[in-house]
C-alpha cells in the first residue's frame, strides 16, 4: 500500500489552498490510515525525506492507535516510535520538533489506552533509548543531558495535558500516574531546583510549561479521584520561588511571565501546596528582594509599562489571587502594620498613572479584588466586632477600614473623570466601577454619598464654570449618584428607605441648590453630550426626592429640562430617556405637578400635532399628564382637560394623510392611555371622599362637554372611516383598550359606556377589520361579560354574537386562533350567565357541532379551549332549572338524526386514541365529568364509539372493551379514571408503560 500511495498526495496536502482538493485528499488518505496497515504505513512514512511526509505518518499512526486495539503491540510499538524519536533528535531535534511532539502523544496515546495492563515504565523505556543504554534508571545524572531533559519534559507535559481531555478518568489511571509519571516529575524538579543556576533559559521555560501542566492535572486528579499529592509537591513551589528570587532584568521577564502563570494556577487550583510557604511568598511578592523592585517599575517606568504589559498583568493576577485566598486574615488585621503597608501598596498599584482600558489595565484588575475585601469586611463583621471587643480599638479599625476605601472610591473616581470617548471597552469598565460604588456605599453609607454630592456641588461652583475637566467630574459624580440611588431605591426595606431618604434629600437638596440643570444646560452642545443622559437617568429614580417639600422647589426647571429635550428630539433615544423620566416623576409625584399642568397641556398640545415626535413619548406624556389632572380628584377641571385633549387628537385626525399609520395609531393609542390614566383606584372609598365620589358622579352622569361622544367620535373615526386603519389589528387593539378601560368602573366616569353602545360598536366593527383583530373583540367580549354580566340580556346579546360568529363561522373555522377566542368566548359566557348563550336561536344548530369539530384538532391550546368549553357545558355551575334541563336533553337526546351522546364521545375517543402523550392529560376532566354526571349512558357512549369508530392504530377487541369500559364506570369519574384512560391509550397505540 505504501507502493500505491503518493507522496505527492501527502506534500500537496500541506501546500493545496484549493478547498475541495484538499477535502478530496483527506477522505483518500484517512482511508489509508484507518486500515490494517496503518501502523506500518505510519513507520515507513516516518523513514521519508519530507518532513510534511514524517509529520503525516506520525498523525498515521495516531489514527491507527485510535481505531484499532493495541493491547497486543503496545509495548514494541512503545519501543519502535522511542527510537524513531531517538533518530529525530540525533538528525536535528529542533527541525524536528513538530514531528517529535507528535510521536511523544502517540506514546502518551498507547500508555492512556493501555494503563491497565502496563507492563513497563514508560519514562525510564523513553530515557533508556534516547540514551541507547538499555538500563533503566531514576538517578538525576543523566538530565545534565539538555536533549534528554527536554524531551523528557515535554513527555511529561503530553501525557497528563491528554489523560485530563479524557471525559472520565479511571481512578486507577490516576494511580498509576502517582506511583510511575509523577516520580520522574519529582526527581526532575528536584534536580532543577539544586541546579537553578546552572540549567538554561530554554530549560526553565519549558520547566515552567511541564509545571503547569502537572497542576492542571494534579487538580483534576484530586477533584475525581481518592489520590492526593502531600509534601512531594513542596519541591514546586521551592523552585517556583527560586525564579522570583533575584533581579528583575528584561533577559528574566520570560520566565518570569510564566512564573507568574503557574503560581497563579496554583492558587486558584491547589492553594494548600502554598501553606509551609506562606511568609516566603508574602516576603517574595511584597518585600525589597522582588515584589517592591517589579512594582516600583510598574509606578515609575512608563516603557516598562509599554514593554511588558502582559508580564504585569499576570503579576497583578498573582498578587489578587493570592490576596485572596487570605482575605478574611487581611480584613481582621488591618491595624497590623505589614498588612495595612501590602494595602496600601495596592491602592497605589489600582492609582497606576493612564486612562483606564486605553493605556493601563491595572485598575481594571483590582475592581474584583476591592469588592472582595468590601463583602468580606460586611459579611465578617460580627465576628470582627466579638474579637475586637474594646469600643477603642473597634474604633481604630473602623477608621483604618473607612480610610483604605475611601482611598480607592477617589482613585476610581478619578480613573473615570479620564474617559477615552465611552469606547465599549470603558463603558464596561464604568459599570463595573459603579458596581464597586453601590457595595462601597453599603459598608461606607451615607459618608460615601455625602463625599460625591460634595463633589458635584464642586463641580458646579461658578469658578469652574465649564471646562471639560470639570464637566468629566462633574458627570462622573452624578453617575454614581444615579447608580447608588438606584441601588437604594430598589433593594431598601421601606422602614430603611425613609431614615435614609430624609438623609439624601438633604445632600441632593445641596446639589440642586446650586443651579445643576441650569448649569448643564450651559454647557456647549450639552444634549449631545453623556452628561445629559446621566442626569435624565438620574432623575429618573429622584421621585421619592422630587415629592418631598424640598425636592419639590425643583421641579420647574427638572421640568423644562426635560421638556426641552423632548421637544427638541434630543439625540439617539435621549428624547425617550426623558420621557420614562417624566413618567416616573409624575407616577410617584402627582400631586407635587398639579401646578404644572398648564406646562404639561401645553407641551402635550404640541407633541400631539407634531408626527415626528416620537410615538412612544408622544404616548407616555399623554398617561403623565391625565394622572396628574387626576390626581386633583376634581371632576369638572378633568372632564375640561380631557375634553381639550380629544378634540386635539380629532383635529389631527381630520388632517391625517395616508402615509402617517403609524402616528394615526400613536394618537388612538394616546386616546387609551386616556381611559388608564383617569381611571380612579379601585378601592376608591380609599381614594375619594364621599363628598368628592357625589360630585364626579353627578358631573360623568351628565357629562355636560359631552366627553363620552367625542371618545366615541374618535373611535369611530379611526377605526371605521379609514380603510387601512379599520383593517390594522393594532387600530382594534387600541379601541377594545379603550372601550375596556371603563368597564371596572365603580363610579360614571369619561370612558364608561353603556352596554348597548358598545355592542352597537362591536356589531359594525367586526364587518369592518382583518381576520387577526376578531379575537380582540371576542376578548373583549369576554371582559364585558365578567364584569357587567348584570345589564346584559340575551336580546341584546344574540344580535352580537350572530355578528361575530354565526355571520363569521365559515372563517372561524378556518383559522385555529379564531376557534379557540370563540371558544373561550363562550365559555365565559356559560361560566357567569348560561341563559344569555343557551336560548339563542343558534345555539343547538350552530354553536353545538361546531365545539365538537375541535376536539380532535391537535393543536394544545385549541384542544384545551374545547375541553374547557365541554367541560362547562357538561357541569354547569349556574342557570336555572330550565337551564340545566335543555343541557340535558341536548346531550342525552338525538341530533342530526343521531344519538348526540354518541357523537360526543366517538369525537373525543378518536382526538383522545391520535393524540400525542404530551396531549392525553387535557383530555381526562371531559371523560371524567361525562362519566359522572351521566353514568348510564356514558356507558352506553362508550360501547357504540368503541363498537362503531376505528379508534387509536390497534382498536379493542369486544373482550377488552368491555373491560376498559367497566373499568372506567367504576370510576363514577373520579382520579382513577386518569390511569385507565393512560392504559388505554397506550394500548390502542400499541405503547407499553
Amino acid at each position: 500500500m505504501v507502493n500505491e500511495l503518493s507522496f505527492e498526495s501527502i506534500t500537496k496536502l500541506y501546500s493545496s489552498h484549493d478547498a475541495s482538493e484538499i477535502q478530496t485528499l483527506q477522505e483518500r488518505l484517512q482511508t489509508y490510515q484507518k486500515s490494517e496497515i496503518g501502523y506500518n504505513l505510519g513507520l515507513e512514512l516516518l523513514k521519508h525525506e519530507d518532513k510534511n511526509v514524517k509529520y503525516f505518518g506520525a498523525l498515521t499512526i495516531t489514527v491507527y492507535f485510535n481505531t484499532h486495539d493495541t493491547s497486543l503491540i503496545y509495548v514494541e510499538s512503545f519501543n519502535e516510535i522511542s527510537n524513531v524519536i531517538r533518530i529525530l533528535v540525533h538528525n536535528d531535534l529542533y527541525d524536528n520538533m513538530f514531528i517529535v511532539k507528535k510521536l511523544l502523544s502517540n506514546l502518551s496515546l498507547l500508555v492512556v489506552l493501555n494503563f491497565s495492563n502496563l507492563q513497563f515504565d514508560p519514562v525510564e523505556v523513553l530515557k533508556s533509548t534516547l540514551l541507547q543504554n538499555g538500563a533503566a534508571t531514576t538517578t538525576a545524572s543523566h538530565f545534565q543531558n539538555e536533549v534528554l531533559l527536554e524531551i523528557v519534559l515535554l513527555f511529561l507535559s503530553i501525557i497528563v495535558e491528554d489523560i485530563i481531555k479524557i471525559p472520565k478518568i479511571s481512578p486507577e489511571l490516576h494511580d498509576l500516574v502517582h506511583a510511575t509519571l509523577f516520580k520522574h516529575c519529582y526527581t526532575i524538579f528536584e534536580y532543577l531546583y539544586q541546579s537553578s543556576q546552572e540549567i538554561s533559559m530554554k530549560i526553565k521555560l519549558l520547566s515552567l510549561d511541564c509545571l503547569s501542566s502537572w497542576v492542571q492535572y494534579i487538580a483534576v486528579a484530586e477533584n475525581s479521584s481518592s489520590q492526593r499529592y502531600t509534601s512531594e509537591l513542596e519541591v514546586f513551589i521551592m523552585y517556583l520561588l527560586n525564579q522570583l528570587d533575584g533581579d528583575t532584568d528584561n533577559s528574566k521577564m520570560e520566565v518570569l511571565n510564566k512564573t507568574f502563570t503557574v503560581f497563579t494556577e496554583i492558587v486558584d487550583n491547589i492553594p494548600r501546596m502554598l501553606t509551609p510557604f506562606k511568609s516566603s511568598i508574602f516576603m517574595l511578592l511584597f518585600g525589597d528582594r522582588f515584589g517592591v523592585k517589579f512594582i516600583n517599575a510598574i509606578l515609575t517606568n512608563q516603557d516598562f509599562r509599554e514593554m511588558y504589559s502582559l508580564e504585569i498583568e499576570n503579576f497583578v493576577n498573582l498578587v489578587i489571587s493570592y490576596l485572596t485566598i487570605n482575605m478574611v486574615q487581611i480584613t481582621r488585621n488591618i491595624l497590623d502594620n505589614d498588612v495595612f503597608n501590602v494595602i496600601q501598596i495596592l491602592t497605589t498599584l489600582t492609582d497606576i498613572p493612564g486612562i483606564p482600558t486605553e493605556d493601563e489595565n491595572i485598575s481594571e484588575q483590582f475592581i474584583l479584588f476591592w469588592e472582595e475585601l468590601a463583602s468580606t469586611f460586611v459579611d465578617d463583621s460580627e465576628v470582627t466586632k466579638s474579637i475586637l471587643s474594646d469600643e477603642n480599638l473597634m474604633g481604630q479599625y473602623n477608621s483604618q477600614r473607612d480610610q483604605i476605601f475611601s482611598q480607592v472610591s477617589q482613585i476610581y473616581f478619578r480613573k473615570l473623570s479620564h474617559n477615552p470617548g465611552f469606547t465599549r471597552e470603558f463603558k464596561v469598565y464604568r459599570s463595573s466601577v459603579a458596581d464597586l460604588f453601590v457595595l462601597l456605599y453599603s459598608l461606607l453609607g451615607v459618608q460615601l454619598y455625602s463625599h460625591i454630592c460634595s463633589s458635584v456641588s464642586y463641580n458646579v461652583s461658578e469658578n469652574h464654570g465649564t471646562t471639560q475637566k470639570a464637566v468629566n467630574n462633574l458627570e462622573v459624580g452624578l453617575y454614581l449618584i444615579y447608580k447608588i440611588t438606584a441601588d437604594i431605591y430598589f433593594h431598601d426595606s421601606p422602614d430603611e428607605q425613609d431614615s435614609t431618604q430624609v438623609l439624601l434629600i438633604n445632600l441632593l437638596h445641596e446639589v440642586f441648590s446650586k443651579n445643576l440643570i441650569v448649569h448643564i444646560q450651559n454647557i456647549p452642545d450639552y444634549a449631545d453630550k453623556q452628561i445629559s443622559i446621566t442626569l435624565i437617568n438620574l432623575i429618573s429614580v429622584l421621585p421619592f426626592f422630587f415629592k418631598s417639600e424640598i425636592g419639590g422647589q425643583y421641579l420647574p426647571e427638572t421640568f423644562n429640562f426635560l421638556f426641552n429635550i423632548i421637544l427638541n428630539k434630543g439625540p439617539g433615544d435621549l428624547s425617550v430617556i426623558a420621557s420614562k423620566a417624566v413618567s416616573k416623576i409624575c407616577q410617584d409625584s402627582e400631586t407635587k405637578l398639579i401646578p404644572f399642568l398648564p406646562n404639561l397641556e401645553m407641551i402635550l398640545f404640541e407633541m400631539l400635532k407634531i408626527p415626528e415626535v416620537d410615538n412612544f413619548v408622544r404616548e407616555k406624556v399623554t398617561d403623565s399628564y391625565i394622572s396628574v389632572a387626576r390626581s386633583a380628584k376634581n371632576p369638572i377641571d378633568l372632564g375640561n382637560r380631557i375634553y381639550a385633549v380629544l378634540l386635539v387628537i380629532q383635529n389631527c385626525f381630520e388632517n391625517l394623510s395616508p402615509e402617517l399609520e403609524d402616528y394615526a395609531i400613536s394618537l388612538i393609542t394616546c386616546v387609551a392611555a386616556i381611559g388608564q390614566a383617569s381611571a380612579y383606584p379601585e378601592e376608591i372609598d380609599d381614594y375619594l371622599s364621599g363628598e368628592q365620589i357625589q360630585t364626579a358622579k353627578s358631573y360623568w352622569t351628565e357629562d355636560p362637554l359631552g366627553t363620552r361622544s367625542l371618545v366615541l367620535k374618535n373611535l369611530k373615526q379611526f377605526s371605521l372611516t379609514s380603510n387601512n386603519l379599520a383593517r390594522s389589528t393594532r387600530v382594534t387593539e387600541k379601541c377594545c383598550k379603550i372601550l375596556k378601560s371603563g368597564l371596572r368602573e365603580e363610579i360614571p366616569g369619561p370612558f364608561t359606556f353603556d352596554i348597548s353602545v358598545i355592542f352597537e360598536y362591536l356589531t359594525v366593527k367586526v364587518k369592518n377589520c382583518n381576520i387577526e383583530s376578531i379575537c380582540t373583540i371576542h376578548q373583549l367580549i369576554e371582559s364585558i361579560v365578567m364584569t357587567k354580566t348584570g345589564n346584559i340580556t340575551t336580546e341584546t346579546m344574540e344580535p352580537l354574537l350572530q355578528s361575530v360568529f354565526v355571520e363569521m363561522i365559515d372563517t372561524i373555522n378556518s383559522d385555529v386562533d379564531l376557534i379557540k377566542s370563540s371558544l373561550d368566548m363562550f365559555t365565559t359566557i356559560l361560566e357567569k350567565k348560561p341563559n344569555l348563550l343557551l336560548h339563542c336561536s343558534f345555539f343547538k344548530e350552530k354553536l353545538i357541532p361546531f365545539g365538537i369539530y375541535p376536539l380532535t384538532l391537535h393543536e394544545t391550546f385549541v384542544v384545551k379551549s374545547s375541553i374547557k368549553f365541554w367541560n362547562t357545558l357538561v357541569a354547569m355551575k349556574r342557570g336555572n332549572s330550565d337551564d340545566h334541563r335543555l343541557i340535558k336533553e341536548i346531550i342525552t337526546g338525538p341530533f342530526d338524526g343521531r344519538a348526540f351522546g354518541n357523537i360526543l364521545m366517538e369525537r373525543l375517543l378518536t382526538g383522545f386514541s391520535s393524540s400525542p402523550r404530551s396531549g392525553i392529560d387535557h383530555y381526562y376532566p371531559l371523560f371524567r365529568n361525562l362519566i359522572a354526571k351521566y353514568p348510564m349512558e356514558s356507558k352506553n357512549w362508550l360501547q357504540f364509539a368503541l363498537a362503531n369508530g376505528n379508534i387509536g392504530k390497534a382498536p379493542l377487541n369486544q373482550k377488552d372493551t368491555e373491560m376498559f369500559i367497566n373499568k372506567l364506570s367504576l370510576t363514577r369519574g373520579q382520579r382513577q379514571a386518569n390511569e385507565i384512560l393512560k392504559d388505554f391509550w397506550l394500548k390502542v397505540n400499541k405503547l407499553i408503560n
